[in-house]
């Protein structure tokens, strides 16, 4: 009979990241309107974690009290330790086996026609969708589900983690000036993914896999109110998840509010 484990966590110091704390990373967080709306922490946990046991760790995570004491979420425009002991978490398992940069190879190949010829964004008439202006056909591959340009990537790939960190970058938030071409979307997704998910080489193979568990996850207190993440948990920029390294038994929250500049 398998034993659930009886997680408990420590609160761990602020991580340097490289690739993410670097300024050229962060002028491009200030320029698309992500700038302190983004907030990581790390805490250690006790017992070994296997994917089956997901459901119970996050559970456990967020009715921890000692994670109530230290997780900042938002309140208003700033990120504060609520002290909240979540009453339901909902949780789901995201894929994370992208290990080079070649799954966006479609996204820059003109002939489907999301750049043209000199790698330049192909514009289009302008569309509210989803709250979202659409005025190219980058955000209407991302958003339109009614394009042809939707089907480009499959449900199974849009739900990978490399992909959901690409989407926040180019939707942005509320102060967002896009940009007209895709390496400064692909390289700031390139270099936020290499500092947050860890890649090992698999026995007696040559290949690399992601040993990093994500899970997208939302916390509601005990007024069914969602906190993590906050405000309206059906916006597709108000995003949180658990980013778990069971080498190092570490896990790591990261979490995205859409909005305007937050202290």
């Amino acid at each position: 009979m398998d034993i659930v484990p009886q997680y408990t966590f420590i609160p761990l110091a602020c991580k340097n990241y490289f690739n993410i704390n670097d300024k050229k990373t962060q002028n491009l967080f200030n320029k698309w309107g992500l700038k302190g709306n983004i907030i990581l922490q790390h805490f250690s946990f006790n017992e070994p974690f296997h994917s089956y046991h997901k459901y119970q760790f996050a559970e456990a995570f967020f009715k921890s009290s000692i994670v109530a004491q230290n997780l900042l979420t938002k309140k208003g425009n700033s990120w504060t330790k609520q002290g909240i002991i979540a009453s339901t978490v909902e949780v789901e398992q995201i894929p994370c086996s992208v290990t080079n940069m070649s799954f966006f190879n479609k996204l820059q190949n003109p002939d489907n026609g999301i750049i043209n010829i000199s790698g330049v964004i192909c514009k289009r008439y302008d569309n509210e969708i989803n709250n979202f202006l659409v005025s190219d056909k980058l955000r209407e591959m991302l958003l339109d589900e009614e394009s042809d340009h939707y089907g480009l990537y499959t449900e199974d790939e849009r739900k990978e983690f490399i992909f959901c960190i690409f989407q926040m970058l180019v939707l942005g938030g509320i102060l967002c000036q896009y940009e007209d071409t895709l390496e400064p979307y692909l390289d700031t997704t390139k270099r936020i993914y290499k500092d947050l998910i860890r890649v090992q080489k698999r026995k007696h193979l040559d290949d690399l896999s992601v040993s990093t568990t994500v899970l997208k996850v939302t916390a509601e207190d005990n007024k069914k109110q969602a906190y993590f993440p906050s405000n309206d948990p059906f916006n597709i920029q108000n995003i949180g998840f658990l980013l778990i390294d069971g080498n190092l038994r570490e896990v790591t929250t990261f979490l995205h509010q859409f909005g305007g500049y937050c202290d």
